[in-house]
C-alpha cells in the first residue's frame, strides 16, 4: 500500500529514505487504516494524503502576534512590495526590477518593504 503514493525522491541516501519512510509513510498509512476503520469509508491512500495535507496547512490555524503594530521603520534597501508586485503582474518581472521604487521603510508587522503611499493603501489608512 505504501508503494502506490511514496514522496521520495531517488537522489536521496538509503538512510534517509529509510528514516523518512519509517516515520513519515507509515505513520500516514497506520492513520488511513485507522480512520477507514472508524469512519467505514473506502477512500483511497492518495485522496487521504491530499485531505491530510489540506488539513495540515489551513490559514486558519496560523496565529497572528497582535503585539506587533503594522508601522514603518528604516531599515536596509529593497523595492517596494507593492509596486513590484503590480508591475511584474502588468509589463514582466524585467521590467519591474529596473522600474520599481526602492525604499529603506519595512512594515514590522508584514515584514515587507513599502513606500508611503502603498503602506497607506495596503493597510487602508486614512489621513
Amino acid at each position: 500500500m505504501i508503494s502506490y503514493s511514496n514522496p521520495l525522491r531517488r537522489s536521496l541516501k538509503w538512510y534517509r529514505k529509510v528514516a523518512l519512510d519509517g516515520l513519515l509513510n507509515i505513520a500516514v498509512v497506520n492513520a488511513f487504516v485507522l480512520f477507514n476503520k472508524v469512519t467505514c469509508s473506502n477512500m483511497s491512500i492518495t485522496n487521504f494524503r491530499t485531505s491530510l495535507v489540506e488539513q495540515l496547512t489551513k490559514k486558519e490555524n496560523i496565529v497572528i502576534n497582535p503585539s506587533i503594530k503594522h508601522q514603518l521603520q528604516k531599515t536596509g534597501k529593497s523595492r517596494c512590495f507593492m509596486c513590484y508586485s503590480l508591475m511584474s503582474s502588468e509589463k514582466g518581472r524585467k521590467y519591474a526590477q529596473s522600474h520599481s521604487t526602492k525604499v529603506q521603510t519595512k512594515c514590522l508587522a508584514c515584514d515587507r518593504y513599502y513606500c508611503t503611499l502603498c503602506f497607506i493603501k495596503d493597510h487602508k489608512i486614512t489621513k
